[in-house]
């Protein structure tokens, strides 16, 4: 079953089902529009535990860590290149 049309997509997996039909419902609240998903409120549920805060965290912390690694590779790279570079 798909999401009603009226109704805006979000992006990811349903932590119930694992499916990627999650939409904005009634109030704002993701939803999943799987008829067979055990919990089709488990997304909305965990934005608003206890417990989403850590995670927002770990995952902001995670992507600036990415991007510092990146950006310390690309660095890396162009030192190789400009070695490289130098010796012919």
């Amino acid at each position: 079953m798909t999401q009603p049309s009226s109704n805006p997509t979000v992006q990811g997996q349903c932590p119930a089902c694992r499916g990627t039909s999650l939409f904005l419902g009634a109030g704002g609240h993701v939803t999943c529009a799987r008829i067979d998903c055990p919990n089709p409120t488990a997304a909305d549920d965990f934005l608003h535990s206890s417990a989403a805060p850590l995670v927002t965290g770990t995952l902001t912390h995670l992507a600036e860590a990415t991007a510092t690694l990146t950006a310390r590779l690309d660095d890396h790279v162009r030192a190789v290149q400009a070695a490289a570079n130098r010796r012919f």
